[in-house]
Parts: structure tokens; sequence; C-alpha cells
């Protein structure tokens, strides 16, 4: 009786370190914080939580998602800081300018870019095989050459195009890349476009800048892909009105912004890509040993809603070359 007693008491005393071991495992949370300008539930932002939750990191049980809303410079500032001093365990930027403040307030937490123009050039890692840094992440382009494609596929969507505005990200955090504003003025140059250069620093600028347009001032607005263009929807619905052709630089943006076309990469796609490199370091991978992974495929695609809200025609032979048409 007493040898089963003793048994008895010793297993009770083997529970308490058991059960603490196995919820301990249980409750391990990893926090992801997500740096967005202008905050805007795009595709991309959709398959990011969805990837991460097929690869078994679940909102509220182990893991905690930090989207923060920042609608300027410094309130990314802050919330970068924020995810610094409260240790995260990755970083995620989405563009650009977020990449850069990311990259200024840590050396030490993972950054995950989704994506980013020309990261090389940006400083943000010493080469796309080899990053080196505590970056890593995707590209919105492979080279310069699609900056340049874009335009000439809108001369092609908009066959009468002679005078398009480009609005530029001014910002500093955010210069526009010489090479590919080069190549742009180039490509324009060779298929008959002027282009009307507006440099601004914040949606309202641009905002303000489109509402001086007419039809008989241009004949098409373009921006610059970086964070402070990722919500058109206020451009968007001021060029419907003013019946003034709009190049989105996301699928999202034809469907939901009011622009025309675009020729992008595929931004879900981008997403699940980015809860992989998440998922991979949180497991112990190191950003500076993950190549930065570039778009394979580059889609076109048109709204023919907005196509006959503005008047234009598109002509048939370039709506069979277009991978999507919104009907």
């Amino acid at each position: 009786m007493i040898k089963k007693v003793t048994i008895f008491l010793f297993a009770l005393l083997l529970l308490p370190t058991t059960y603490s071991s196995e919820a301990q495992q249980q409750t391990k949370v990893y926090r992801v914080g997500v740096l967005m300008l202008n905050r805007v539930e795009r595709p991309h932002i959709k398959a990011l939580r969805d990837g991460l939750e097929k690869a078994g990191y679940i909102e509220g049980k182990n893991l905690l998602l930090n989207m923060e809303q920042s609608k300027n410079i410094d309130h990314l500032r802050s919330t970068a800081k924020m995810f610094v001093e409260e240790k995260f365990d990755v970083i995620v930027a989405n563009s650009n300018i977020e990449t850069g403040i990311a990259q200024q307030a840590t050396a030490e937490i993972p950054i995950v870019f989704m994506p980013a123009s020309a990261p090389v050039r940006a400083g943000f890692v010493k080469s796309l095989a080899q990053p080196g840094t505590n970056l890593t992440g995707l590209t919105y382009y492979t080279d310069f050459r699609e900056n340049g494609k874009q335009l000439e596929i809108f001369k092609d969507v908009v066959p009468n195009l002679r005078r398009v505005t480009i609005l530029i990200d001014g910002g500093a955090l955010q210069p526009v890349d010489a090479p590919s504003l080069a190549l742009v003025r180039k490509v324009a140059a060779h298929v008959g476009i002027k282009l009307l250069e507006k440099s601004v620093n914040s949606l309202l600028e641009a905002e303000q800048v489109v509402s001086s347009l007419s039809r008989q001032s241009t004949d098409g607005i373009h921006v610059t892909c970086t964070g402070l263009f990722s919500n058109l929807k206020s451009i968007g619905a001021i060029s419907r009105q003013k019946k003034i052709p709009l190049y989105g630089c996301a699928t999202a943006q034809v469907t939901e912004d009011g622009a025309l076309f675009t020729y992008a990469p595929d931004m879900h796609h981008m997403g699940h890509r980015a809860a992989w490199y998440v998922d991979r370091i949180l497991k112990g991978a190191r950003p500076q040993d993950l190549p930065v992974e570039s778009p394979r495929k580059f889609e076109m695609v048109i709204n023919l809603k907005t196509a006959e809200a503005i008047g234009i025609r598109i002509p048939p032979e370039v709506l069979q070359r277009a991978d999507k048409v919104i009907r």
C-alpha cells in the first residue's frame, strides 16, 4: 500500500512540470509587425494573413499580427520604434518608404519587404542572391524595363495618348530612381508622348494636381509605384469624373480604385511569398541567407467599365492581349 501511495505522489510531482512545459510551448506567441503608409486591405495584405494562417500561425493563439495604421511618415517612424522596443520577431514593410524607415529603426530584427523597388540600389541588400543584411523579401519589378513597358502599354490602350501627367513620389525617403525615370523619359520620346512631371510629397498634393487637370491639358495620368500611391481611390474618383485615363500599380487599383488598366506583378502571390519568408525566419532562417525574389509574371488588366465611363474605346487587339478584362 505504501509503495502504491509513493508511486502516486511521485506521479503527481511530475504532472505540474510536464503540463508547464507543454503549456509554455503551446502559448508561444510570435509577434509580426506590418508597416504600411495609408493602410489599405489589398490582395497582398490579405494574402500575407492567409499565408501565415496556412503555415500554422493563428491570430490570437500563437500569432500577434500588428497592422498599425500610419497616415504619415512620423507615425510610421513611431510605429517602427514601437516594434523595436517591444522586440517583435519580424517586421514586414509594404514598400520602399516603409522599408527605409524599418531599416533606420533596427539592424537586428529581420525585415521582409513586400515589395521593394530596386532593393540593391536603395541600399536594403548587398545583392539579390545574397542580401547580407537583416532585410530580404520581394521586388516589385525585375529590372527597369518594366517601367518603360508600362508607358508603351498605356499608349496601346489609349492610342491617341500624346500628353501624360506623371505623378512622382518626391518624398525624401523615396526619391525617384534616376535610371527608372530616365528610361520612362526615353520610352516617352520613342512613342511620341510628352511627359508632364509633377513631384508630390503626399496624397493630398497628388489630389490637388489631379483636380487641376482636364482633358484639354493631359491625355492620361501615370503614377510611380511607391507606398505613397498604394491607395488611388481619391485620385481614381477625380480622374473618372474628369474622364482622364489613369494607370494603376496593381490589379486592385483597376478593380476598386478607378484606374483604367495596369501592367504589374500578381500582388496576391507576393503576399503569400512574404508569408513564406516570415515563416522561414520564425523557424530560424537568417534574412541575409534568403535570396530576394523577383516577380515571375506581369499581368495586364483592363477595366472596360472604366473605359466606358470615361469615353475611351480600347482596340480589340489590345483586349485580346490582356490577361484579365473587367466587364
